[in-house]
């Protein structure tokens, strides 16, 4: 009757077993277990590397094998209305677990919702995303891309360049083919040339300097 009335955590990406429920995303696994009313003091929870153990008293409420690893230092658990046990489980890698403890019933793990929050991302992987999703905004609104700027910018810092065909007219970039993608070796290319412009214009200043 108590499981019937009571506020359960979301088993997004989990399941709901006969002893617990679970849910997970693709660094931790969150799990409520029931126990029955009772006092923090009289709950014993064991993490280790490969196994969970949930007590009451002498009790054993939840014990056996996890799917994978987790890291027992980084998992905590806490008594929540005075009969539950959340668990949270920092998986020691970021997969999706088809089941909690080996043995219990399974889930398919290609139906997870595998969507992650930006935040989840280091910075170089966040740098990406808002670039793809910069690139897919342009190109719905007809405008260049992220790159096809990034070359115009090097294009107009060179147009009045010793040697340009374009010294001295304005900056047109309808001139110049940006359609296509553009490869790092351009940009590479265009600030060497671009280094190299200015060592040539300050070798003159230095002779100058010393005769």
């Amino acid at each position: 009757m108590r499981r019937n009335l009571t506020k359960h955590i979301s088993t997004w990406n989990g399941a709901i077993t006969d002893k617990y429920y679970w849910s997970q995303s693709l660094q931790e696994v969150t799990m409520e277990v029931e126990v029955g009313d009772c006092k923090a003091s009289q709950v014993k929870v064991e993490i280790t590397a490969t196994r969970l153990t949930v007590k009451r008293g002498e009790e054993t409420q939840l014990m056996g094998k996890l799917h994978e690893k987790v890291l027992p230092e980084e998992s905590i658990w806490h008594l929540e209305d005075g009969h539950q046990v959340i668990i949270s489980l920092q998986k020691s890698r970021e997969n999706w677990w088809k089941c909690v403890l080996e043995g219990d019933p399974e889930i398919d793990t290609t139906k997870v919702e595998s969507t992650r929050k930006m935040e989840e991302y280091d910075g170089e992987t966040q740098g990406a995303i808002r670039k793809i999703m910069f690139d897919q905004n342009q190109k719905l609104q007809g405008k260049p891309s992220s790159d096809q700027i990034r070359t115009a910018e090097m294009m107009k810092d060179a147009w009045n360049a010793p040697g340009s065909p374009f010294a001295g007219t304005e900056f047109d970039p309808t001139l110049l083919n940006l359609s296509g993608p553009v490869g790092e070796d351009f940009f590479k290319a265009m600030e060497d040339k671009r280094i190299e412009g200015a060592r040539q214009r300050l070798q003159p200043a230095s002779s100058s300097a010393q005769q």
